[in-house]
């Protein structure tokens, strides 16, 4: 039997590695979701991998104790990025508290109640095992106020998540069914807080659900919504682009302004400078922005001077120009600017462009 939980564990390592180096490689933005997505993965292989290696040591206890706090901390934190980014620093802060508070209490354990720790095993990251834990009376209530401020937490984002789900939004239709999963697993993580001795005294089940649980967790972040890779601004600000809203500014208007009067090749063109031009606030502007065209404001800027880069070259007015010359002709500062967005937007390097138009 245990030889069986072991290779199961080590088949879950495996994806997770997997799972790994597809975040590493796809995820682009922000950086702090991925981060969080990384270390949420690389904690689930190498408990895994623990578990694989020997279902009954308690040799890794304290990375294993630990990892726990940190998946706790680290889901916290991908919903206040994805969707509450003002409650970003309650949340850091509570996940800090809550690791410190994990450390802490471990050490206190293994001096005072050091048999204690010798009973733990690997499942310990998913099983609760509280039997035998004595604690002084300001750490116990000290563990109180942190669990309930963090399941508060989760449950207060789990209901303003609810009821965006009722607006008509077009980014939340892409992810639902992916929210609803990691919904899910949170509550199962919430179940297996409750005192259920099966769960405690039974290794069979208790490995058994570790396993469901860390495969459940690597597949859902390795099968995330594509447009996740790219940015979760969508995400974040979702409750601003219901297909109703009213955008406030006017399509011709912007239109005649960024494109037929070329406001994108002013080298001070921005969304604040811009909003001024529509006479419009720069939050309906960014909106607008987002909804019609899927981009930021600054993208869209450096994506219509990268093609309108892409057109002036082929113009016989510009042929003697340098490369340097055409990137401000199109708003770019200097030919520096220019690469960056050129090649993603464009791809490859003007220079490479230019030499197969003149050819």
């Amino acid at each position: 039997m245990n030889t069986f939980f072991e290779k199961l564990f080590f088949s879950v390592f495996i994806i997770a590695t997997i799972a790994f180096f597809d975040v590493l490689v796809k995820f682009r933005r922000p950086l702090v979701l991925k981060f969080l997505f990384l270390l949420i993965i690389f904690i689930i292989g190498f408990a895994s991998l623990v578990h694989s290696i020997d279902l009954f040591s308690t040799k890794y206890i304290f990375y294993i104790i630990v990892a726990k706090a940190l998946i706790a901390s680290a889901f916290l934190n991908v919903f206040s990025n994805l969707y509450f980014l003002k409650y970003r620093i309650w949340v850091i802060l509570l996940s800090i508290s809550l690791v410190t508070f994990t450390i802490a209490s471990f050490y206190y354990s293994s001096l005072v109640n050091p048999d204690y720790i010798k009973s733990l095993r690997a499942q310990t990251l998913v099983i609760v095992k509280s039997g035998g834990l004595v604690l002084p009376l300001f750490m116990l209530i000290t563990r109180a106020i942190l669990i309930l401020a963090f399941f508060g937490t989760f449950v207060f984002f789990l209901y303003k998540i609810i009821n965006k789900f009722g607006l008509n939004n077009i980014y939340f239709d892409k992810i639902k069914v992916w929210t609803i999963a990691i919904f899910l697993i949170m509550i199962s993580m919430l179940v297996l807080y409750l005192p259920l001795s099966i769960l405690k005294n039974n290794d069979s089940v208790g490995y058994s659900i570790s396993f469901v649980l860390y495969l459940t967790v690597v597949l859902t972040i390795l099968y995330r919504p594509n447009f996740l890779n790219k940015s979760s601004l969508k995400i974040s600000f979702g409750d601003s682009f219901s297909r109703n809203v009213d955008l406030m500014i006017n399509e011709l208007d912007f239109i005649n302004n960024f494109f037929t009067n070329f406001y994108f090749t002013n080298p001070d063109a921005s969304l604040e400078n811009f909003s001024k031009v529509l006479n419009a606030g720069s939050n309906d502007l960014y909106k607008f922005v987002y909804y019609k065209y899927n981009m930021t404001f600054s993208d869209l800027v450096n994506k219509q001077r990268v093609e309108y880069f892409v057109d002036i070259i082929h113009n016989p007015k510009f042929a003697n120009f340098t490369i340097d010359a055409l990137a401000k002709e199109v708003g770019f500062s200097s030919r520096q600017h220019l690469y960056k967005p050129f090649k993603k937007f464009h791809g490859g390097n003007p220079s490479d462009l230019i030499d197969t138009v003149l050819a």
